[in-house]
């Protein structure tokens, strides 16, 4: 497949480039509309023909505004050891960067950042949680992942969209666990209840479940190799209907994490929200955790400040992450959203 990025004033123009250069086989990946003009990424599948390359016009017009202020480079403008440069800092297992290297030379990608997210999108699983999700939330995972803190952010997401939200905690043990989210709740002017058996957690969901009602459920820290604590993990997820989505942070091992995730997965994850991304400059363990035969990956939390909320997970925003090495880049770019 080829894939190139077109530059314009405006989409109708944009269009127009992409028809020129790939013809009418082409295939929309992706646009994005700015103040100053748009970008449309277009690709064309192996085997179709482009057309044949229009005749240069006698004089050179005047480029546009957005054109001259974003040019589109002749050549890319990175290289095999940039590639390289970032799969190294990651740490990532050889035969996985191998594989995310061949990724992101095998496109006709104008940056480091845009190269690496058809990469992703080629390696690793994606799946974000969205504002329609009707199914029960349940966290879970290690402890110290910062469960907690995605409920509560889950919990403002959801309130500001107008949404009603039932938090609930299983984690009855540690007074500390639902004194944090008690304190979370009431500053978003919430109530939290509590089931200390998956039997009192069925009828506590029951009791407030509605269409429109979104149940978050924060559950106690369990060690992923311990097998009476995933055993009682487990009495809960069975119990009711609900989506667990393992929560698991930045800078662990890559084995690890993937172990963890390949755990987390048996047990009927799914998903998972990656967090401490800020308290972290290597992101091997999230793509391990998040390749094919694992989870997908639906979240990013990159601040302990229940404000700043989850980050929905996309290839081209976490490729701008993966890319922004220390001394490369002054700022860390922002994602579309915000974490743990």
């Amino acid at each position: 497949m080829r894939l190139k990025t077109f530059h314009a004033q405006t989409m109708m123009a944009a269009m127009e480039l992409v028809r020129t250069e790939l013809g009418p086989d082409a295939i929309i990946i992706q646009t994005d509309e700015g103040k100053t003009g748009v970008r449309v990424t277009a690709a064309l599948e192996a085997g179709s023909t482009p057309p044949p390359p229009a005749k240069a016009p006698a004089t050179n017009p005047t480029p546009l505004a957005f054109e001259a202020t974003h040019p589109t480079p002749k050549t890319a403008e990175f290289d095999r050891a940039d590639i390289t440069a970032v799969l190294n800092h990651h740490g990532l297992p050889f035969e996985t960067a191998e594989h995310f290297s061949q990724a992101a030379l095998a496109v006709d990608a104008a940056s480091l950042p845009e190269a690496f997210s058809s990469a992703l999108e080629t390696n690793i699983n994606f799946s974000p949680l969205t504002d329609a999700h009707d199914r029960p939330i349940m966290l879970v995972g290690p402890p110290g992942v910062g469960k907690t803190i995605c409920a509560a952010k889950l919990t403002a997401d959801a309130l500001l969209n107008s949404r009603t939200v039932h938090l609930i905690s299983t984690d009855t043990v540690k007074a500390a666990g639902i004194q944090q989210l008690d304190h979370f709740a009431q500053l978003m002017k919430q109530t939290v209840s509590t089931a200390e058996s998956p039997a009192e957690l069925k009828a506590v969901i029951g009791s407030k479940n509605t269409d429109d009602t979104l149940t978050i459920i924060d559950t106690p820290g369990t060690n992923p190799f311990d097998m009476h604590e995933l055993e009682v993990l487990l009495t809960f997820i069975q119990e009711v209907d609900a989506e667990p989505v393992l929560v698991l942070p930045a800078g662990l091992d890559p084995y690890d994490a993937q172990e963890i995730s390949g755990i987390y997965a048996r047990m009927g994850c799914q998903r998972f929200i990656a967090t401490r991304l800020d308290a972290a400059r290597r992101y091997a363990g999230v793509l391990m955790a998040a390749r094919p035969g694992y989870l997908s990956l639906a979240a990013i939390s990159r601040s302990p400040f229940v404000a700043d909320g989850l980050e929905t997970a996309t290839p081209l925003a976490f490729s701008r992450l993966l890319t922004a090495l220390p001394g490369r880049k002054k700022n860390t770019p922002k994602l579309d959203n915000s974490h743990d």
